[in-house]
Formats: C-alpha cells, structure tokens, sequence
C-alpha cells in the first residue's frame, strides 16, 4: 500500500518521501460494547471487534484483557475411553516391551493405517471467555459428506508407501488384494534389503 502511494504522489509530481503530519485522534473505547459483542459471539476475532467499533485493533486487545477476556482454542466433544479398554492397552503395551527387549523386531515392523480426507474440512476455532468460563465446542464433521480415502503405510523411518482409492470406495482385505497393497509394500522393502518381521494394518 505504500508503494501504491508513492507511486500516485510520483505520477502527480510529487517526490517528497515525507509523509504529511498526522493529528493523533484518540478515540474513546466502550468497554460494554465490546463485552456485548463477546456475549453475543464469543468466537468474534480482535479484526473484527476492531472493524466493527472502528477502533484499532491493539486497543481491543487491550481492553479485552483488562474485562478479563482470554483467547482459548475450542475442544472436540471427546469419544470415552472406558476402563476396561484402557486396562487391555497397558496390558499389550507392556507385553510389546517385554518381546522387544528379548527379541527386537519394532524397526522390521510395516504399519497401514486408512484415513478419510474430508472436502469441507472443519476446524476448531479460539472464543473468548473469562478464565474459569467452561470452553466451547466444535462439532466434527458429518460423516456422509463428500470424502476420498487415504491409505498410508509405514516403517520406523516414517512412510514407505500411500495411495488414495477412487472416490468413495472403501477399504477391506479383499480390496487391498486387489489392488496388490501387500505386494507392492513386500517388494519395496525387499528392494531396500529389509526382512520383514510383519504387516500390520489398523
């Protein structure tokens, strides 16, 4: 924006760097308004707060933090993990250590794993609300949107091998057979002179 008007002053004949002096304006901040906007929408950013009082945008930052505002990043409704699930985690952890160390086999390890890509992506975004105020929550996606699948496998070192399936196809051990997953995977490695202890899809 500068140059654009430098090069206007140019045009016009003007070659004075100096810019004209400038009356400093202050302009007085409703705290109240600022709450009621944060009460009606707590997810409203500084820019607009700022843009729609017309005020500058470190004057909002400041008055949100004197009403005791802080920015906090909404959370995802959270799926319960019961305990008896947790228990059977730590159970096949701790016999997974016990096998490395008598017979080391994580790095010969191959792991798949499918993941949706979703089009409409949605984001958690930040609200603001007092310190002891609870959090907002996001709602995740709608599952029946449209989406393509990913699949990833991979080693130790991070991925050896991805592809995505046409739209709307999913996965099974028929479809990865079909399209020669384990094959394909088997032969790179091989290529790399690794000895496979395992594939292991999730």
């Amino acid at each position: 924006r500068q140059y654009q008007q430098w090069f206007t002053k140019f045009c016009a004949g003007d070659f004075d760097l100096n810019g004209a002096p400038r009356s400093r304006r202050l302009i007085k901040v409703d705290d109240d308004k600022i709450k009621a906007l944060i009460e009606s929408n707590p997810r409203y950013t500084i820019q607009e707060i700022a843009e729609t009082l017309n005020i500058h945008h470190s004057s909002v930052h400041d008055h949100l933090k004197k009403l005791g505002y802080i920015s906090k990043l909404d959370i995802w409704i959270p799926h319960e993990l019961k305990e008896v699930y947790l228990m059977a985690r730590i159970n096949i952890y701790d016999m997974l250590i016990k096998r490395e160390e008598n017979d080391p086999f994580l790095k010969r390890l191959i792991t798949g794993d499918e993941k949706w890509i979703i089009y409409n992506n949605v984001v958690r975004k930040r609200s603001w609300s007092r310190r002891d105020d609870s959090l907002q929550t996001t709602s995740k996606a709608n599952i029946h949107q449209r989406k393509v699948m990913l699949l990833v496998w991979w080693d130790f070192k991070g991925v050896v091998f991805f592809e995505l399936l046409p739209r709307n196809q999913t996965i099974n051990s028929n479809v990865l057979s079909a399209i020669g997953q384990f094959e394909r995977i088997h032969h790179l490695e091989t290529s790399r002179g690794k000895e496979l202890c395992s594939i292991i899809t999730t």
